[in-house]
């Protein structure tokens, strides 16, 4: 079925909308576009994050925060757009990562349909099952049309859900300033703390 045929018999049939979508080529422009927005599926980002450096035997690393990480993604709930930054905080297990690589290990899970709960999750998983990190937590404070699509009137809405990961054993001054970072975003919906066995460690 081509997409004007869908539009005309399941959302609209008035021919002001419908004669965007009458040219030959339509149905392959939009494809294009919706095969880059989903491009994330294509890949696998336990391969994007590279080690900088190992730490030295002894070494006591230090909090790492990386803020305003910009995304934007396809609710899979209501196939609507919703963008937004994400935060990040994590404390090193055995290595220094190189924080170049963080817009695209974002931008590789948020290419894909999501919800937002989801999308922090999975980043946060990543850094301790697959980098063995020892912490880390993520913030995305976002805009999502289908919070407004029942009511014409109303203004973005900004969410910020919040995942958190701890694997111990974890020294008591860092899991002080982990607790202590500036999550409380205005509207966050959740805060998820979770303690794993450290397999690594």
């Amino acid at each position: 079925m081509k997409l004007f045929d869908w539009l005309k018999a399941q959302v609209i049939d008035d021919h002001r909308a419908l004669a965007w979508f009458e040219e030959e080529g339509t149905d392959d422009r939009i494809s294009r576009a919706f095969k880059e927005l989903l491009a994330g599926y294509r890949l696998d980002p336990s391969t994007i994050l590279k080690t900088t450096r190992m730490l030295e035997p002894g070494e006591k690393p230090g909090l790492v925060e990386v803020r305003d990480i910009g995304f934007h993604s396809i609710c899979a709930h209501h196939f609507l757009p919703f963008f937004g930054e994400v935060d990040l905080a994590y404390v090193p297990g055995d290595r220094i990562l190189g924080l170049g690589k963080l817009p695209r290990l974002v931008d590789a899970y948020a290419r894909r349909f999501q919800i937002q709960e989801d999308l922090v999750r999975e980043v946060a998983h990543l850094f301790i099952i697959h980098i063995h990190e020892r912490a880390v937590l993520g913030c995305v404070p976002y805009t999502a049309f289908c919070l407004c699509n029942h009511d014409l009137y109303c203004p973005p809405s900004v969410l910020s859900p919040v995942f958190s990961l701890v694997s111990l054993p974890l020294d008591l001054d860092l899991l002080h300033q982990f607790t202590q970072l500036p999550c409380t975003y205005p509207c966050c919906r959740h805060l998820l703390l979770t303690r794993i066995p450290s397999t690594t460690h």
